[in-house]
């Protein structure tokens, strides 16, 4: 929530309106930080990652929402499947869970008692 306020707290500084429109968002969101507002279809978008992604311009991408509900779920659902086409998006994964995809070790249940009673 802080980053979504700070985003806006910068549109309002730097636009001077009051009241911004989706476009002052998307002029003036990125004005000093390293963001992207990317506009387009969903082959346009994943040019654009792939453009920035293979230029080594940044090693991945925080995907913002510009409308809610439905604005991840229009990524997840466009713009995904063009990237896994390209070869730059997961198709699948050995574990079944995060912990397991990283390679992490599964602790003891109540592992976290013991710790936290150590720290003390």
């Amino acid at each position: 929530m802080q980053g979504m306020l700070g985003i806006r707290d910068g549109v309002l500084r730097t636009s001077g309106k009051t009241n911004p429109s989706t476009r002052d968002f998307i002029t003036f969101s990125g004005r000093g930080q390293v963001q992207d507002a990317m506009v387009g279809g969903p082959k346009e978008i994943a040019d654009r990652l792939e453009e920035m992604f293979e230029g080594r311009g940044c090693d991945g991408f925080v995907v913002a929402a510009s409308y809610v509900p439905g604005s991840y779920a229009d990524f997840v659902d466009h713009v995904v499947p063009e990237l896994q086409k390209r070869g730059l998006f997961h198709k699948d994964y050995a574990g079944t869970t995060l912990r397991e995809n990283l390679g992490l070790k599964r602790p003891a249940a109540g592992a976290w008692k013991t710790r936290a009673q150590a720290a003390e």
